[in-house]
């Protein structure tokens, strides 16, 4: 098949663009022709992968990449204005050239803020793209509960998002799987900013809590390098060490790696490939194995209200050292199959 994707494909790599890119390559593996438009306002490192740098240019790609296409597919976080109107055009011409359309709403805040969209212009924009597009994939009941009070249609679906990790890996993926390998525990802080809240949360973590030996924490670090955080964190007390490991955000390999061996991650929210609210508000998620495929089973959303730094810390160490006994079950850990399946209906 022949199939244009859409969406964030860029740096700093966090679960959105780490399924996305992940589900690009286990298609290309499996023999299929995709073509990648970014919309994220960070590039993409591949080069193949689209870039746009105004609406203009983006509708101009959009039209030639749908061409011959037998389906297009565009990922969202669905809270941002211009991000929704990039979604309807994209359903739109989808549609007039004939191909299938797919809608995925990735988790975020999408739960919120979809229902404070401004009854002029907002919700007109999600009803048409919902009412246009084949199929709307919802990657957790939640986002999934409230996007189907939009439109109760049989197009919805629920299936859970994942990222596919390849047996073969790089040489940055195999240096880091060799430095997580005597690990029970992988902590992963990704995306992290200085200040932030979410560095506000390690800094706590590691001043008040020791890293057990058989704990590894990973801090995928945004913007500064990883030897200025290191400083900053050598200032409070905190050695970096072999259970301390600091990546660079954009090291798509070595994130992937990580990720593939985190029982926790944390970020702050993002859309679009640009950090939002990150003086304010963390995601923390645990994660569920399954063969090749990472899913995400449950998540908090810490909002900070005053100092809560010491808190969110101490809630990280409990989930860390406490069994908390089965996670939610994800029935159906087919997501992969399930939406090529999609892709294959002739209905």
């Amino acid at each position: 098949m022949r199939i244009l994707l859409i969406g964030n494909f860029g740096p700093g790599y966090e679960e959105e663009s780490l399924h996305n890119i992940s589900f690009m390559k286990k298609l290309e593996s499996d023999g299929h022709n995709c073509t990648v438009i970014n919309t994220s306002e960070i590039p993409a490192t591949e080069n193949k992968f689209i870039e746009t740098r105004s609406f203009f240019n983006f509708l101009t790609t959009l039209i030639k990449a749908c061409r011959n296409q037998d389906v297009v597919h565009f990922s969202t976080k669905g809270y941002l204005r211009m991000g929704l109107l990039k979604l309807m055009i994209s359903i739109f011409v989808g549609t007039l050239f004939r191909a299938k359309t797919f809608i995925t709403i990735h988790s975020e805040l999408f739960s919120i803020q979809a229902q404070l969209r401004s009854s002029l212009g907002g919700r007109q924009t999600l009803f048409a793209s919902f009412k246009m597009a084949d199929k709307i994939i919802c990657a957790d009941r939640d986002t999934y509960d409230v996007a189907t009070t939009y439109m109760r249609k049989s197009n919805f679906e629920l299936i859970h998002s994942f990222i596919h990790f390849p047996e073969e890996t790089t040489k940055d993926g195999e240096i880091m799987l060799e430095k997580l390998k005597p690990m029970e525990k992988v902590i992963v802080f990704s995306n992290v900013l200085f200040p932030s809240f979410t560095f506000d949360i390690l800094n706590k973590f590691l001043t008040d809590y020791p890293i057990p030996s058989d704990t590894a924490i990973v801090v995928a670090v945004t913007e500064k390098s990883t030897s200025k955080i290191s400083k900053l964190l050598e200032e409070e007390g905190n050695t970096v060490g072999a259970n301390l490991i600091l990546i660079d955000a954009d090291n798509f390999n070595s994130v992937m790696a990580a990720h593939s061996r985190a029982d926790i991650i944390l970020r702050p929210l993002s859309c679009e490939g640009s950090t939002y609210f990150e003086p304010f508000a963390v995601s923390v998620k645990k994660t569920l194995r399954s063969d090749s495929y990472m899913y995400f089973p449950s998540g908090l959303l810490f909002i900070k209200e005053g100092d809560t730094s010491e808190m969110c810390a101490c809630i990280i160490n409990t989930l860390l050292c406490v069994d908390s006994g089965q996670l939610p079950e994800i029935k159906d850990r087919h997501s992969y199959p399930r939406l090529l399946n999609l892709y294959q209906d002739k209905d």
